[in-house]
């Protein structure tokens, strides 16, 4: 009786944090992309896991055991369990290190930010080594008077 309960605290602890992932993965697809849908393929496939964990726990071992051999149907619930939890790991994996969508830098702004301009600045011009600036005359020099 005590391990049963303790099954299904298990199991409904282990299913919000699942369905949580889901939710927070799907909330993050747009600033992620491809990332955050790895994640959520992965939280589902662990979620399905776990609900196929406790169906085997709580329906197949009590009826199959007893007809097919419990040492069998055993082996063989190990081996799908081993499956939707290995996938489901290895794409929570895959989805950490997925490349994420490129954000565009946003400079800080606010008061006393200078505003950046989105185009590049374009330097002075660099005058030639030997070439200089015509000597321009004072004012009023160089004029003709009448």
């Amino acid at each position: 009786m005590l391990a049963d309960i303790s099954n299904i605290l298990t199991f409904a602890v282990m299913g919000i944090l699942f369905l949580f992932g889901v939710v927070v993965t799907v909330m993050a697809r747009r600033e992620h992309g491809s990332a955050a849908m790895i994640g959520m393929s992965g939280c589902i496939l662990l979620l399905l896991g776990l609900a196929f964990d406790g169906f085997r726990s709580f329906v197949l071992y009590p009826q199959l055991g007893a007809s097919l051999g419990l040492e069998t149907t055993v082996t063989v619930t190990n081996l799908v369990s081993l499956l939707f939890n290995a996938g489901g790991t290895a794409l929570l994996i895959w989805a950490v290190v997925a490349r994420r969508n490129p954000r565009p830098a946003q400079p800080p702004q606010g008061p006393g930010w200078p505003q950046q301009s989105p185009y590049p600045q374009q330097p002075y011009p660099q005058q030639q080594p030997g070439w200089q600036n015509p000597q321009q005359p004072p004012y009023g020099q160089g004029q003709s008077q009448s």
